[in-house]
């Protein structure tokens, strides 16, 4: 476990609506689903959950609206350990949500914007960032959550961003973790085709920062602006709802950093709440 470090997570919160199904319907066809869970979700919500459970004193920049589905979502984080106070209410917005078709091996998902989280991150101060040890960044780069990121260096705060299949270099440069799959590396701008650790590389060295990989049934690499690679194998199961399974791992892996472990031990806290996560309906346990 970790010694108590402060995390700022900064994301976004939505309601989540996942049915599990063998198969993706088709134009115009009905596929009766064997399992459904409505429930919180949310990257950032998810993460700054599973950071608590890692042992992690942990606050979200998030937003919900004035409604059911946000004060569910509230209780849920509040009763998972995580401080809301900087949790915007907007009284004139919905909750977002988030609609996903499992099968297991892949997922479909379709989300709906609510709330504007935008407005939360506008709201951070410096004493804000100064009383944590840690930021953590998910969603788009705008000129808000950057405004964030600055703060954090500024201040000598440690940084990790979630790519989550979007280029987010100039929230990334510097030292600190860049956490992404092997699917979303091998799309962003100049990835080496089918090289996922030399792209991995290329990253790390533009970026000056680390870059972490998941890689599916063949676990997690990480590379290192000194040109080091380490790889973590992970333990075979059969999924039933990757949801949520990005966010366990981030969490894990952000974690054990925080406590000074190698990257070995890092990725493998990480791929073991993962695995947790994926092999039930829903992000959480």
């Amino acid at each position: 476990m970790t010694d108590g470090r402060r995390v700022l997570v900064l994301g976004g919160t939505n309601f989540d609506i996942i049915v599990r199904a063998e198969d993706f319907p088709r134009e115009h066809e009905k596929v009766r689903g064997d399992a459904c869970e409505a429930r919180p979700g949310g990257s950032a919500a998810n993460t700054a959950l599973g950071l608590a459970r890692q042992g992690c004193q942990v606050r979200l920049v998030s937003a919900v609206g004035d409604d059911a589905l946000g004060r569910l979502c509230l209780d849920d984080l509040r009763e998972g350990g995580v401080d809301t106070a900087l949790v915007r209410v907007d009284p004139s917005l919905r909750t977002s949500m988030a609609i996903v078709i499992s099968s297991g091996t892949g997922k479909r998902m379709m989300t709906f914007a609510g709330a504007d989280r935008d407005e939360a991150f506008r709201a951070v101060t410096e004493l804000d960032v100064a009383a944590v040890d840690h930021v953590h960044v998910v969603g788009e780069p705008t000129p808000e959550l950057g405004r964030v990121v600055a703060l954090a260096r500024r201040a000598g705060r440690t940084v990790s961003v979630e790519w989550n299949g979007r280029d987010m270099s100039r929230l990334a440069e510097g030292p600190g973790l860049n956490l992404m799959n092997a699917d979303e590396a091998g799309r962003l701008p100049g990835a080496l085709p089918d090289d996922a650790a030399g792209t991995a590389l290329r990253y790390a060295g533009r970026l000056s920062g680390e870059v972490i990989l998941t890689q599916g049934a063949e676990g997690a690499l990480w590379a290192s602006p000194s040109g080091a690679v380490v790889r973590e194998p992970t333990t075979a199961v059969e999924p039933v709802d990757r949801t949520g399974g990005g966010d366990a791992f981030n969490a894990g892996v952000v974690a054990g950093w925080l406590s000074g472990e190698p990257p070995s031990a890092c990725m493998r806290r990480g791929l073991d709440a993962a695995l947790h996560v994926i092999t039930k309906i829903g992000a959480h346990p």
